[in-house]
């Protein structure tokens, strides 16, 4: 299952369900310790893992959105 980390908050990783599109929470202790907002995580044997390439790849779409946005 892939996931799209919205905030961290205290012990609670607040996630959104790419498939469903629910927000979801889970707990800081199954993720990897350097997870951020906005990064790509897939749900592999209860643990998180950090899909750099995917969260590299959405930063830069949204980047360029918003550049395009500002433009006008």
């Amino acid at each position: 299952m892939k996931y799209i980390v919205d905030r961290i908050e205290n012990n609670i990783v607040v996630c959104e369900n790419q498939q469903t599109k629910k927000i979801e929470e889970f707990s800081k202790e199954q993720f990897p310790e350097k997870i951020k907002s906005g990064d790509v995580v897939i749900l592999k044997d209860g643990k998180f893992e950090i899909r750099e390439d995917e969260t590299k790849n959405k930063k830069k779409y949204i980047d360029d959105l918003m550049k395009r946005l500002m433009k006008g």
